[in-house]
C-alpha cells in the first residue's frame, strides 16, 4: 500500500456528527423525540404531542361529585312532581256532586273551615258560613276565643294587646277593634223579625230578645247600630254611622261625602242598654 494510499475507516452506525453551536439549531437531537425532558440533561426536548387543550378539560376530567349529586336531584324532583299526587284530584273531588255534597253535610264547622282552605277547588265549592249548622258555629267560635292562644290578651312589657273576640252573627274571631265597648245587651223585633230602631217599642207588639256579642260591622247591617249612632271600640277608637250606614271615624271625618250627615254631637239614645 502506497504512501499515498489514506486509508478510510467506517464510522460506527451509532457514530453521527458532532455538532457545535452553530449547527444545534440545523440538526435534530439524536434521542428519540418522544422522550421527555430530563432535569439533568438539557439536551432532552419536550414532547411533541402536546397536552390536552385548556378548554376542553372537561372531556379529560370528571366533574365535582356535587355537581352530579345537583343534577341527580333536580332529575329526580321532576320526575317526583309529574307523579306528584298533589297534582291529581283527591278522592272526594272525583266524587258526584250529590255524593259530595252528602260528605259535607256530616262535617262541622271547624272541618268546613279547613277543607275550604286546602285548594282552589274547595275553597270556590264549600261556604262554611251557609253549610254547617247554627249551633255549632256558635260552639267553634265560642271555643276558638277561648281556648285558640291566638286570640288570648298577652302583655309584654308595657305593650298590652288585647284578646280578640268572637261575634255570634258571622261567626268569626275578630280583634278587639272591631267591638263596641257599650254594646247593647237587648233588642226589640216586629212580626217581621226586623229590628225596631226608628220608633219607640211597643210592648205585647214587638219582642224582646237577649243579644250575644257581635261585631260592629254585623251590627250595622242588621239594623242592631241605627244611623247617626256614636260607636267607642273596645281598642278606645270613636266611631259614629252616617245616614247611609257607614262607619266612620272621629273625629277624623264628621261628615260623608255620600250622604251630606254629619256626625251627632250627642250620641243617640239606644234601646236595649
Amino acid at each position: 500500500m502506497s504512501s499515498s494510499t489514506m486509508l478510510v475507516m467506517p464510522q460506527p452506525r451509532a457514530a453521527h456528527k458532532l455538532r457545535d453551536r452553530g449547527s444545534e439549531k440545523e440538526y435534530a437531537a439524536p434521542e428519540h423525540a418522544r422522550h421527555r425532558r430530563n432535569p439533568s440533561n438539557s439536551h432532552y426536548q419536550e414532547s411533541p404531542y402536546p397536552s390536552p387543550p385548556e378548554q376542553y378539560n372537561h372531556l379529560y376530567t370528571e366533574s365535582p361529585p356535587h355537581q352530579h349529586h345537583r343534577k341527580h336531584s333536580s332529575d329526580h324532583r321532576r320526575q317526583r312532581s309529574l307523579a306528584s299526587p298533589a297534582n291529581m284530584p283527591s278522592g272526594i273531588e272525583r266524587l258526584p256532586e250529590d255524593v259530595q255534597g252528602m260528605v259535607y253535610s256530616r262535617m262541622d264547622y271547624q272541618s268546613l273551615i279547613h277543607l275550604s282552605t286546602m285548594n282552589r277547588h274547595f275553597h270556590g265549592t264549600i261556604d262554611p258560613q251557609r253549610m254547617a249548622d247554627a249551633a255549632d258555629k256558635a260552639q267553634f267560635v265560642m271555643r276558638a276565643a277561648k281556648d285558640f292562644p291566638q286570640h288570648r290578651p298577652s302583655e309584654k312589657g308595657h305593650d298590652y294587646k288585647p284578646g280578640n273576640f268572637e261575634c255570634y252573627i258571622c261567626f268569626k274571631v275578630r280583634s278587639a277593634d272591631h267591638f263596641d265597648m257599650l254594646q247593647p245587651q237587648h233588642a226589640w223585633i216586629d212580626a217581621y223579625g226586623h229590628v225596631v230602631s226608628e220608633r219607640d217599642p211597643i210592648p205585647g207588639v214587638d219582642s224582646k230578645i237577649s243579644l250575644r256579642r257581635f261585631c260592629i260591622e254585623c251590627g250595622v247591617k242588621e239594623g242592631l247600630h241605627a244611623p247617626f249612632d256614636c260607636l267607642t271600640t273596645r281598642t278606645g277608637r270613636d266611631l259614629w254611622v252616617c245616614r247611609c250606614r257607614r262607619i266612620w271615624s272621629k273625629p277624623g271625618c264628621l261628615r260623608c261625602p255620600d250622604c251630606r250627615g254629619d256626625c251627632p254631637l250627642r250620641p243617640k239614645k239606644k234601646f236595649g242598654m
